[in-house]
């Protein structure tokens, strides 16, 4: 098996577009970033880091990544290169592949793929990237681009069931992000990150939406910032890849 769970593989007019996720399984990463973890901005060791690179690269050539920010900000994905201050990148090769990664241990990573052509997204949506319509930007951007037919797959994240805030981080996300207020299984306020980006990309005719429903505080094969925190130690990150290949010129 190999790092990457290619959740989707499809054939689109012009060429193929794949997304998928990665887990903790794999990588030489140890102790508490024990596995595959991807970031190199968390305390890991940089060579295990760059090693755990280059072994998704071996899955997935030419990845771009993000310097994310929790904000707006969206930039077009550049093999090799991590995007400053960037919460969306754009893939949407001239010729060949392309691919772009987005980091989380808790945050919602959220695919975009259209049906029409090679052309995708990888998205970044925190609970401040909600709030600021990350999501919402990045399907307007694929539109501009021609894309058209925008289906989503939103990854691994922490439930509504698990991520407590204050009662006012609650309410103020529930104002401004319609169905984000949620209470954790322990009866405090929590924020449902997931269900309120469902309503945000139904909001813009985004009607495909594969959710997988997997929770990163409760299930351990996934890094999780809160879990870990919780216990005292750092979590790494993993990732997920949208993937465009043209096998016509654009």
């Amino acid at each position: 098996m190999g790092l990457v769970e290619w959740v989707v593989d499809r054939e689109v007019p012009g060429g193929r577009l794949r997304a998928g996720f990665t887990a903790r399984a794999g990588g030489v990463s140890t102790g508490s970033y024990a596995g595959l973890n991807l970031g190199f901005h968390v305390g890991d060791d940089p060579e295990a880091v760059a090693e755990n690179r280059r072994l998704l690269e071996l899955e997935a050539p030419g990845l771009a990544w993000m310097d994310q920010v929790h904000g707006d900000a969206l930039a077009a994905a550049r093999a090799g290169v991590t995007a400053k201050a960037t919460d969306a990148l754009v893939v949407d090769p001239g010729a060949g592949r392309s691919a772009a990664a987005v980091m989380v241990a808790d945050c919602v990573p959220l695919l975009l793929l259209t049906g029409n052509r090679p052309l995708a997204a990888a998205v970044h949506v925190g609970r401040g990237g909600l709030l600021a319509g990350i999501a919402v930007k990045a399907v307007d951007e694929l539109r501009r681009r021609g894309g058209e037919d925008v289906s989503a797959v939103l990854g691994p994240s922490i439930c509504g069931r698990c991520y407590e805030v204050p009662p006012s981080m609650r309410d103020e996300a529930d104002a401004l992000a319609p169905g984000a207020a949620a209470t954790t299984s322990w009866g405090t306020p929590s924020v449902d990150i997931p269900r309120a980006l469902v309503r945000q990309l139904a909001s813009r005719g985004v009607e495909e939406v594969r959710l997988l429903g997997v929770c990163t505080f409760e299930d351990p094969a996934y890094f999780s910032h809160r879990r870990a925190c919780a216990a005292g130690g750092k979590a790494g990150r993993f990732a997920g890849i949208a993937e465009a290949t043209r096998d016509t010129p654009a």
